[in-house]
């Protein structure tokens, strides 16, 4: 059985998922996809990741509405959830929404590499 810590990507921009999931593949985690917020949900009930990197702007259910959902869970309420977002005033989505951290678009590896070692 493998170890390492699963974290799951929901972004429905193709090349970022991509990007994240290359850098998460080479940094010894493994990964899920979900493309929009509606899929997050049912694919964080079904694998129970360590982690959720979410964008915010999806299709379907947005990623505060599936934090919301999420956290409304007893099976899924405690998973990590760190919000992407390429709205500028992220204190405000922190403060408005159920979220652990907020990195905003466009961001660094570094910077994504800190955040998920801080959650």
């Amino acid at each position: 059985m493998d170890k390492r810590p699963l974290i799951l990507i929901v972004e429905d921009d193709d090349p970022v998922a991509a990007m994240i999931e290359d850098f998460l593949a080479t940094s010894n985690f493994r990964t899920a996809r979900a493309r929009d917020g509606r899929e997050a949900v049912t694919r964080a009930r079904e694998l129970w990741p360590d982690l959720i990197v979410m964008d915010l702007m999806m299709p379907r259910l947005t990623g505060g509405e599936a934090a919301n959902e999420l956290r409304r869970d007893p099976l899924t309420n405690r998973i990590p959830i760190l919000a992407i977002s390429a709205v500028a005033d992220v204190t405000s989505i922190a403060e408005m929404l159920p979220l652990d951290a907020v990195l905003t678009k466009p961001f660094d590896l570094d910077e994504l590499a800190a955040a998920i070692d801080r959650l």
